[in-house]
């Protein structure tokens, strides 16, 4: 099963739900992906918190927590 998360948006969604809200084409995404691209998240918003960034700052400009699936299930990996 994924992992929750532990950074949440604004409206109280943890990273680990974000994730797993990320429609994409193509096969659904594994349980390990899922965590793999949460944990991931996580790690980018923690060094984020340095800055003063939060999930909500990158909502406004990115999609990062899809951009964290896309990179766990790129090919390449």
């Amino acid at each position: 099963m994924a992992i929750i998360g532990r950074h949440t948006d604004r409206e109280g969604r943890s990273t680990g739900e974000r994730v797993a809200a990320v429609e994409r084409f193509g096969r659904p995404a594994t349980d390990d992906e899922l965590t793999a691209a949460t944990r991931l998240l996580d790690a980018m918003l923690d060094a984020a918190e340095a800055q003063g960034c939060t999930l909500g700052t990158f909502d406004w400009v990115a999609d990062l927590p899809g951009a964290c699936l896309d990179a766990i299930r790129h090919p390449s990996r």
